[in-house]
């Protein structure tokens, strides 16, 4: 329930920081920190939920110790944290803004790696870097599972002696599970009575919130840490308007929208720290940097933290596995996912609160890529896998990268990484057969025209009718003018090209199986990717000789016979 508003600004004596009013904003914090209800935090520590609630709303100004420790311990507060909190429950604490907003959740003793964006924040604390007058603002990004808010809870930590007049932690829930994002409008009353501002004295309008939160850390140095942003909307009003603070925001989000932000992407671990984390984690006996069961677990992983954490877990709880039991679950299982998962939570769960933010056509474009056999797309290729015009094609890969969805290793060329791959083949699987049908078999026509263009290009026509089989041209195709083009446009899609034809000779698509490597032989044989060229050429003898297609079958030998004529006289060129 909104406040009525007050006449006049607050005086400064009006604003001063009681120790009732700091405790009411530190326990509603603690509280949300730690993912709880007024109903399960009274119910852990053993209080009705009215009591709860009036502590929180400054209504009861203090408790009796019984109840302060019972709060305490239903928090899991030790330490000087537990001390802090005990004394300020009993209207002995420190008034002041530092004591009141040291509300950082624990850090976590197996974090792994990321040296250089710690050394960038460092820096960046150091120096406070930005425009004179602006806070510093850096955010952090990266796919689902990668370590955002371990990150940034990590960094916090180390840098909080840095910002003594506190460090607040502030849930977004941009992607919480059954809460919707926390509006501006209530994470401010929620950061004013962290910072100690009495309930009372909190207006009821954004805009008068928004120049109390900023007059109130005029000249202060605090580190806010706002986790999982679901957009600038929702972070913009709750920036600090001065310098001298710095603000960390996670999100799952590309934030391009928000002005004076240095970016800070994570991306998966490397093999080596990826396997640190598993033997950490794991806690196992015998289990080494080195030994190949580690190497291939975390590969099979994609050296995603979360997934490498979870299945940690698993080896850690299991003490009659062993770590090559859990690589032949996983290299046996269907689907890993379902394997990466530890009490409520799990790989899959994570990626779906991505997806759930996707629009109807971003939905259905994320699952026909997971259709895609090959190890990126570009936007020609989306736009015939997705049957949608070239512009929305576009569109719709920039708003999965925006999502950190995709991947961009090249530019205009995106990759889902592997699990999320898996994800999107699974969503898939549950679309109608033909539609999918479709889909592919629209993207090998693709494939199979631009292909053959390409072939005409270098001048080589291949003999027989296997290449000269042209499919029907698509919507879109890029333009190929020249040979230098063409050269070009094979080069980044051979890895492509090679996974689309081993796909259509087991789907049941054997005219790409055979064409496809047929106009791909002229480019093969002049650039030496004769290994390559003596895998395709052979598969799509063997699947034109099984579909009675004697033309084909006679291209692809012809083929064969003067591939394996030069690697019978130069050494194999690998593919």
């Amino acid at each position: 329930m909104r406040r009525p508003p007050i006449s006049g600004r607050p005086s400064t004596r009006a604003m001063a920081e009681p120790p009732a009013a700091a405790f009411a904003g530190m326990l509603r914090q603690l509280r949300t920190n730690a993912g709880l209800t007024q109903e399960e935090l009274a119910y852990r520590a053993g209080i009705s939920p009215r009591s709860v609630s009036d502590l929180e709303r400054g209504v009861t100004q203090t408790t009796r110790t019984d109840t302060a420790r019972r709060l305490a311990g239903a928090l899991n507060l030790t330490g000087p944290d537990r001390a802090e909190f005990e004394a300020t429950a009993r209207g002995r604490g420190p008034a002041s803004a530092a004591g009141a907003t040291r509300t950082l959740p624990r850090d976590i003793a197996s974090f792994t790696n990321r040296e250089p964006e710690l050394r960038q924040l460092a820096g960046a604390a150091a120096g406070m870097t930005g425009p004179a007058g602006v806070a510093g603002v850096h955010a952090i990004g990266g796919m689902a599972g990668v370590g955002k808010t371990a990150f940034a809870v990590h960094a916090a930590h180390k840098l909080a002696r840095q910002f003594p007049d506190g460090q607040i932690f502030l849930p977004l829930h941009g992607h919480t599970p059954g809460l919707r994002p926390v509006d501006p409008l209530d994470a401010l009353a929620s950061l004013l009575q962290i910072s100690g501002v009495a309930a009372q004295q909190i207006p009821p309008g954004l805009q008068e919130r928004i120049a109390l939160w900023r007059d109130h850390l005029a000249s202060k140095r605090l580190l806010l840490l706002l986790d999982d942003a679901i957009g600038h909307e929702q972070v913009r009003p709750l920036l600090p308007g001065t310098a001298g603070s710095l603000v960390l925001v996670t999100s799952r989000r590309h934030l391009t929208a928000l002005e004076d932000t240095a970016n800070i992407g994570l991306d998966t671990l490397t093999p080596d720290h990826a396997a640190a984390l598993l033997i950490r984690l794991a806690g196992r006996p015998g289990l080494e940097p080195g030994d190949a069961a580690v190497d291939e677990i975390t590969r099979l992983c994609g050296y995603l933290p979360l997934a490498v954490a979870m299945l940690a877990a698993q080896l850690h709880h299991h003490p009659a596995w062993t770590a090559a039991d859990l690589v032949a679950d996983l290299a046996e299982a269907r689907d890993r996912l379902e394997l990466m998962e530890a009490e409520s939570l799990s790989v899959t769960a994570a990626f779906d609160l991505s997806y759930r933010d996707l629009s109807a056509g971003q939905k259905q474009l994320f699952r026909r890529l997971g259709l895609h056999p090959g190890v990126d797309i570009d936007a020609y290729a989306a736009a015939a896998l997705d049957d949608a015009d070239l512009a929305g094609a576009r569109r719709g890969l920039a708003g999965l990268y925006d999502q950190y969805l995709l991947g961009e290793p090249a530019h205009g060329r995106y990759r889902l990484h592997d699990l999320i791959r898996q994800h999107a083949r699974a969503l898939a699987a549950a679309d109608p057969p033909a539609e999918c049908a479709a889909a592919t078999g629209r993207l090998l026509d693709y494939y199979l025209h631009t292909a053959q263009v390409v072939s005409q290009q270098l001048g080589r026509p291949a003999p027989g009718g296997a290449a000269a089989m042209a499919a029907g041209p698509p919507a879109h195709v890029p333009a190929l003018r020249s040979r230098e083009q063409a050269v070009s446009w094979m080069e980044a899609e051979r890895v492509n090209l090679h996974a689309a034809a081993g796909y259509a000779a087991l789907h049941e698509f054997p005219r790409h199986a055979t064409a496809i490597p047929a106009a791909m032989h002229s480019f093969l044989h002049s650039r030496g990717y004769w290994d390559q060229a003596l895998v395709l050429d052979r598969a799509a003898a063997e699947t034109a000789r099984r579909d009675g297609d004697q033309l084909a079958e006679a291209c692809a030998l012809t083929h064969l016979g003067g591939i394996q004529y030069l690697t019978d006289d130069y050494p194999a060129a690998t593919a």
